[in-house]
């Protein structure tokens, strides 16, 4: 096996070594017609130089040589190494203490599984060996699998790279069929609302990677409820959608989410420092044919109201709102049949002055009609204390003739 290899190599070296010197020595032959040329023109400029046949055929070998070695065939060098030669333990990540996992290498010439050096760099921008500054690694770099250990692993350790890879695709399977949701503890999203998010924290960031990585991109998003001493978070929240996420150059990472369907939690976990929940998804009860009419009503007259309001803000104000959530969608041509009714509810329930505990309110009501009501009467309110809060205008006097001087 070992005399193969020393074949192949020199046969390989042997090749390397015909490309080399034809190289070198089509450019030496052309630097000494140049100069050639160059010292008779300046010598003789009016005698015509003369055509070196020798030189000629020399070129024409050195091409002809040069195309046959293009026509040869690669063939591929099968390397073949005795896997009991190999220390299995030499291809383990210090992290996590299992077989190395499409590894990466720092600039401190450091090589870890990927997932297990993002999951370092959430906390500290070092490297976790030698405690080296990683920030400008971390800002700038691909973070590309170092294909050569992953090359290593799979020629010296076939069947262990094997089965490394069929437990990390369980991984993936587990994860994306566990009954159990990821939850953002933050504020109360909305169905087809976009919520922004800037992502900080290291147990949030990642959260995000695995929703990114299973391929789901979804993630449950709850009210933080710091007052409640039994409960860290609302009973009823929002799923999200990320449609963008951006790395920043220090592990931070900025979402463009949109909310999904609206859900209750059954259940509360924890699951490498964030929580967890299984949830139940939550609908609109159907609205009755006899009601739909009454129902119509109330919808058109509840948008205008809300259209009404929002003309009256000022437009520095109206632009931060289209900012961030958008314009108000129109309403769905058949929007009473919606699981979660019309959209421009719920980007209005967004943009209303509301408290914590009342948004939340909201968003667990089923009832499409109670929910008409309530926003109802939250903008006749805003109505009501914006005329009471209206600046009073300074009275005219009654009297057409004032009193002159006496």
């Amino acid at each position: 096996m070992v005399g193969d290899f020393a074949l192949k190599q020199e046969e390989m070296l042997h090749i390397f070594h015909h490309h080399i010197f034809f190289g070198l020595l089509i450019v030496t032959l052309k630097r000494i017609l140049v100069g050639k040329k160059i010292s008779r023109t300046r010598k003789k400029p009016s005698l015509p130089i003369q055509t070196n046949k020798r030189l000629h055929k020399i070129f024409d070998k050195v091409f002809y040589e040069i195309e046959r070695l293009k026509r040869t065939e690669r063939k591929a060098v099968n390397l073949k190494i005795d896997s009991s030669l190999v220390d299995p333990s030499d291809f383990d990540c210090v992290l996590c203490c299992r077989t190395i996992w499409k590894p990466v290498t720092t600039p401190c010439g450091h090589s870890y599984c990927s997932m297990c050096l993002d999951r370092c760099l959430d906390y500290s921008s070092a490297c976790p060996l030698c405690m080296k500054s990683l920030s400008n690694y971390l800002g700038t770099s691909e973070k590309r699998v170092t294909q050569f250990l992953e090359d290593a692993l799979k020629i010296g350790l076939p069947s262990i790279y094997t089965s490394r890879l069929l437990l990390h695709h369980q991984e993936l399977i587990d994860l994306e069929r566990s009954p159990e949701v990821p939850i953002f503890v933050c504020t109360t999203a909305f169905p087809s609302v976009p919520c922004p998010l800037f992502v900080y924290e290291p147990r949030y960031r990642l959260m995000i990677r695995r929703a990114v990585e299973s391929g789901t991109g979804q993630f449950a998003m709850a009210a933080c409820l710091k007052e409640s001493n039994d409960k860290s978070y609302a009973d009823y929240g929002t799923m999200l959608k990320i449609e963008d996420w951006l790395l920043m150059g220090d592990g931070c990472s900025i979402l463009t989410t949109v909310g999904m369907r609206r859900f209750h939690v059954i259940s509360r976990g924890e699951k490498d420092g964030y929580d967890t929940a299984q949830i139940q998804l939550i609908s609109d009860t159907p609205v009755k044919d006899e009601n739909l009419k009454e129902l119509k009503v109330l919808h058109n007259q509840v948008l205008s109201k809300g259209k009404r309001w929002f003309s009256k803000m000022l437009p520095s104000i109206q632009e931060e709102i289209w900012k961030t959530f958008g314009h108000m969608p129109e309403p769905e041509e058949n929007w009473y049949c919606l699981p979660d009714g019309p959209s421009w509810l719920w980007w209005l329930l967004a943009i209303l002055p509301l408290g914590k505990q009342l948004q939340i309110g909201l968003l667990s009501i089923t009832c499409l009609v109670k929910r008409l009501h309530a926003i109802d009467k939250t903008l006749d309110h805003i109505a009501r204390n914006a005329e009471a809060t209206k600046p009073l205008r300074p009275q005219q006097s009654s009297s057409k003739h004032g009193s002159g001087p006496s």
